[in-house]
C-alpha cells in the first residue's frame, strides 16, 4: 500500500532569482519534449546517466518573464521525481505532497515574502493548481491548461514503472484530483485563482469540474479564461505566447481582465474575444 512520504528529505530545487522584493513569483516546470517513451526506455535500461536528466531540468519554462520584471524575485521549481517526472505529487509509487509542501513554506518563510504567486502550465499547472489550494502562504495562483488527468501515456510502461512502481491502486489515485484535495487542508481565503485553457484542450472538462466543485465547496475566488478557438494542448501556451504574459502581468500586478480581451459570461468564467486570440 502506497504511503505519504513525509518523514524523508525530498529533492526541493530549482533557481532562485533573488532581488530583495517581498513578492516571490513561484515557476513550476512543464514537460520537455525530449522526455518520452523511448527516452523513459532508456532511463530503465539505465542507458542514459541521471546527471543528464536533471541537466535538462535545468532549462527553465517562462524564464523570460524573471527578464521583463526585473523586480521580482523568482523560483523556477524543478520536478525531477521518480528519475523524470512527479508532477510534483509522486515520486517513484510514494506521494510526497506534504512534504513538498512542507520545503514550500520553509522556503516562502525562510525569505520572507508576503505574496506568493505561483504559475504553471501543463504539468506544471497541476502543481500551481495543488499547492496553490493547500499552501497557506500563497496569495495567487495562475494556471494554464493544466494536466488534471496526470497523462503519464505518452512515457509507456517504462513510465508507468518510474512513476507508480508498477501499483495500479496508487496509480488511479494519484489521477483523481478532486479525491486527492480530499487528503489535504484546502485553503481559499484571502487567495486568487486564475486558470487558463481550451476548449479543445484535453483537460478541458476535468479543469471546468474542478472549477465547479471548488466554487461550490469552498467559495473560492477564481477566474476562468476560455479559449474558443480549435488550439490543442500545446499550442494553446505556444501559439498565444503574448496574451499569457499579457495576462501573467495583469495577474501580478491585480489589474482586472480586460473587457476588449474577455468577455465575461457570469461567474467569473470569461470568453476569449478576437482581440485577445490576436495577441500572438
Amino acid at each position: 500500500m502506497s504511503k505519504e512520504v513525509n518523514e524523508i528529505a525530498i529533492r526541493f530545487e530549482g533557481k532562485h532569482i533573488k532581488r530583495g522584493s517581498d513578492t516571490l513569483i513561484v515557476v513550476f516546470q512543464g514537460a520537455f519534449t525530449k522526455f518520452n517513451e523511448e527516452y523513459a526506455n532508456k532511463i530503465v535500461a539505465g542507458t542514459v546517466s541521471p546527471e543528464s536528466i536533471q541537466d535538462t531540468h535545468t532549462y527553465y519554462h517562462f524564464h523570460k518573464l524573471s527578464e521583463q520584471m526585473t523586480q521580482l524575485d523568482f523560483f523556477f521549481i524543478e520536478d525531477y521525481y521518480s528519475q523524470l517526472y512527479g508532477w510534483y505529487m509522486f515520486d517513484h509509487g510514494e506521494l510526497i505532497i506534504r512534504s513538498f509542501n512542507d520545503k514550500l513554506s520553509q522556503f516562502i518563510c525562510k525569505h520572507n515574502y508576503k505574496e506568493v504567486v505561483l504559475i504553471g502550465s501543463s504539468k506544471g499547472g497541476v502543481g500551481s493548481t495543488l499547492y496553490g489550494l493547500i499552501n497557506p502562504y500563497v496569495t495567487k495562483v495562475f494556471g494554464m491548461v493544466p494536466d488534471l488527468r496526470i497523462s503519464t501515456a505518452p512515457y509507456g510502461e517504462s513510465g508507468r514503472k518510474l512513476f507508480f512502481n508498477n501499483d495500479a491502486n496508487f496509480e488511479k489515485k494519484v489521477k483523481d484530483f478532486q479525491g486527492l484535495l480530499s487528503s489535504y487542508p484546502v485553503t481559499v481565503e484571502n487567495k486568487k485563482f486564475y486558470f487558463y485553457t481550451g476548449m479543445r484542450d484535453y483537460g478541458f472538462q476535468q479543469l471546468v469540474e474542478l472549477n465547479k466543485y471548488l466554487y461550490r465547496k469552498y467559495g473560492y475566488d477564481s477566474h476562468l479564461i476560455i479559449m474558443p478557438t480549435p488550439d490543442a494542448h500545446g499550442p494553446l501556451i505556444k501559439e498565444h505566447a503574448n496574451l499569457i504574459n499579457h495576462i501573467i502581468h495583469d495577474v501580478i500586478n491585480d489589474i482586472p481582465l480586460e473587457d476588449e480581451l474577455f468577455l465575461e459570461l457570469g461567474g467569473n468564467i470569461y470568453l476569449s474575444t478576437y482581440p485577445a486570440i490576436g495577441k500572438k
